[in-house]
Parts: C-alpha cells; structure tokens; sequence
C-alpha cells in the first residue's frame, strides 16, 4: 500500500485532496444590482399613480350612492323617544354610511329630552340602525316651570303644570340655586325606599332653608316635617299613627319627625287660635 503524507493511494474509495500551488482569491458578493436614476423616477412616478389610485376610489366609495344611508331603524320602548329620534335622524340627512361618525351621533341623540342611552351600528350598505333607551320619570322640579326629571336630575320634559299627578312635585326654598342634583338625587333615594302602596300617597317634598324637608300627602293637610336621611322609617310611623293623633288633636298642621323617638304635633285649631289673637293684638 502506497503512503504519501501520511494518506493511503490505493485504497479503494480513498479521496486525495491536493492544495493548489497559486494563492486564493477573495470573491465579492455577486448578485446584487445598484439602482439607477432612471429606477428611483419611474418608482416616484409609481407611487404618484397609486396613492392617485387610492384616492379615486376613496371619492368613489363616499359620493357612491348605493352606500348612502336610506333606511333609518330607530328601536325603543317609548314611541314619543322613538318619533322624536327618527325626526332628528331625517332632518339631519346621515349621508355617507362609511364617513358617518357613530360617536358624534350617539353624543348629538343623548342630548335629546328623555334620552339615557343611545347604541348605534352600521349595516351596509345603506342602513342605519339606532337603539334608544330612555330615562326613567321620578319626579317634577318645580323652576318656575314643572319640569319631569330623572334620578340624576336630568330634564325630560316641561310642563306650564303638573300633567301626571303619579309624580311627586320637589320645591326648593333656594330656587335649587345650590346642590341641585344632591337635592333631587337624595329625594329620589327617599321615594324609592318606600312602600308601593305609600309612595303614590306622597304629592309634594320641599327643601327649607334650614335643610328641612317637609312633605305633604294626598287628601292630607298636615305638613309632615322629616329628614330625608331617614324618609323611609319616618313616613310609615306618621302613616300608623295619623289616625290615633288625629283624634287626639283634632285636623293637624304640621308634624315634626325629626327626633328619633319623638313625635311634635301641632293642631290646626291651636294655630287658628294663635291667629285670632294676633288680630286682637293688632286691633
């Protein structure tokens, strides 16, 4: 068997590499291309035509009339709400579905009289689909005018007078000049802890300038003097115990609650008392 540098030659399957005796030569990277100048025009001209491209079909798809808005679906529970949001939707003419901003249109529908919450969708390609919910009556504010409002104080419609007499009518003696909605807020809280068959009894609540609140009954005439913080247990005693005192006391004028435990009644035939002998004194 022949040797050389330590290899065998003969032996079958054997691989002789042989060093070639020139130097090697260092190889560049083949296959990349420069750009020319003429390559960067026609790809600046490229994108003019495509951003060309896009723009006519963002003009075509706004102004297409298939896509303008033709159906109107506006879904509530109250026919009034429903009505009044389909005229504000046909007088404001929607236009384009895909440009129309949902939530500028749920904010402008919110401000509507009456109207809690709003949810709106797009079906394409022309129909506008809105959901109504409306705010719940609790009672009138009386500013002059009688104005129905909700838990949070919030308007939903005005009257020159009270038109539902199922709803109690709060007064202020400060014009609801400060803390209007704490006040209307902690006479919602006071009528929706009672009774069912008490509440529709209860016709007027009145804020004093003392932070009294005095309220008045159906075919009542005694003033019932309460804090609103214990409404709900205070109204049902003056309830139980009416008839005992008024056969005690005779019609009432007023009766003060405010003291827990204790009852301060005054008769209407005291203060009529008391009115004749302020006459005596005048005269």
């Amino acid at each position: 068997m022949a040797v050389e540098n330590g290899y065998p030659l003969n032996v079958a399957g054997a691989v002789v590499y042989h060093r070639s005796a020139r130097p090697a030569r260092l190889r560049g990277k083949t296959g990349k291309k420069c750009l020319r100048w003429t390559h960067l025009v026609g790809l600046f001209f490229g994108l003019i035509l495509f951003f060309l491209g896009v723009a006519q079909v963002y003009y075509y798809l706004i102004t297409c009339d298939q896509l303008r808005i033709k159906n109107i679906e506006v879904v509530s529970v109250s026919p009034e709400l429903k009505q009044r949001v389909e005229n504000f939707l046909r007088s404001r003419n929607p236009g384009n579905i895909l440009i129309l901003d949902l939530d500028y249109l749920r904010l402008s529908l919110s401000a509507l009289p009456g109207v809690k919450e709003v949810r709106a969708e797009k079906i394409l390609p022309s129909t506008l689909r809105v959901e109504v919910y409306p705010r719940t009556p609790r009672l009138y504010v009386h500013r002059g005018l009688y104005f129905l409002v909700d838990e949070e104080g919030q308007v939903i419609r005005s009257d020159v007078e009270v038109s539902d007499p199922s709803y109690p009518v709060l007064e202020d003696e400060a014009g609801f000049n400060q803390g209007y909605r704490e006040k209307v807020g902690l006479a919602c809280r006071a009528l929706a802890g009672l009774e069912p068959g008490v509440r529709p009894t209860v016709r007027s609540l009145r804020f004093t300038s003392d932070r009294r609140l005095e309220v008045e009954l159906a075919d009542d005439p005694a003033r019932i003097i309460i804090s609103a913080e214990n409404f709900p247990e205070q109204l049902p005693y003056y309830l139980a115990n009416r008839e005992a005192w008024t056969r005690l006391f005779g019609p009432l004028e007023y009766v003060d609650l405010r003291i827990e435990g204790r009852a301060y009644v005054k008769p209407l035939e005291l203060s009529a008392r008391e009115a004749r002998g302020q006459k005596k004194e005048v005269s």
